[in-house]
């Protein structure tokens, strides 16, 4: 119990200090050809935590694009056959996050997306910030735990469209939910009264 109320007042602090240091973030989600070690980002969006889009764009591969991917975001190869490769953006991407924290729901993966795909395309930019996975911080935040791991169970991203930018603005909502939350009491105030 006092565990919990010590996770649950940490994730709202940090929401709260997200969102009044907004320019020390920035929110960043992608879409990919899927899951695997060579495959790549075809959509990325940043946005700031007070809302502004700072980048969003969609490239083209130089890999096919998964169909169990094509399934959960719709888009195919032919949806990019105007879009660009990732390699030029870099100095935008790099301009967009500067030295700001990351924040990403599920930020494992697209660290991982994102370094495969400047590596897979001489993007030449990796971001220098650190990363937060408000997945994670969410979990804790909600304090459901799974009984095989004993874990915070991850929570599924609510309101998120399976686009780079719907995501990264479902994350932002996610974020403000969790700043709103009216802190726990301390456990020795269950004593007292």
């Amino acid at each position: 119990m006092v565990w919990l109320l010590f996770v649950g007042n940490i994730t709202i602090d940090w929401a709260n200090e997200v969102l009044r240091k907004h320019k020390k973030f920035v929110i960043l989600d992608t879409e990919t050809t899927g899951l695997g070690n060579r495959d790549e980002i075809i959509e990325l969006a940043l946005l700031s935590p007070n809302g502004d889009v700072l980048h969003n764009e969609r490239f083209m591969p130089s890999c096919s694009i998964g169909k169990e991917a094509t399934k959960i975001h719709g888009i195919t190869k032919k949806d990019l056959k105007d879009c660009s490769t990732i390699t030029g953006t870099g100095a935008l991407i790099k301009k967009a996050i500067g030295k700001r924290q990351i924040i990403a729901y599920n930020a494992k993966f697209d660290a991982r997306l994102y370094a495969q795909s400047v590596k897979n395309t001489n993007n030449g930019y990796a971001p220098v910030g650190e990363w937060f996975c408000a997945m994670e911080i969410y979990s804790q935040f909600v304090g459901e735990i799974n009984p095989q791991t004993g874990t915070h169970k991850w929570q599924k991203l609510q309101g998120g469209d399976h686009t780079a930018l719907g995501d990264c603005e479902a994350t932002l909502s996610i974020i403000k939910t969790m700043a709103s939350a009216q802190k726990l009491k301390k456990w020795w105030q269950f004593w007292i009264a």
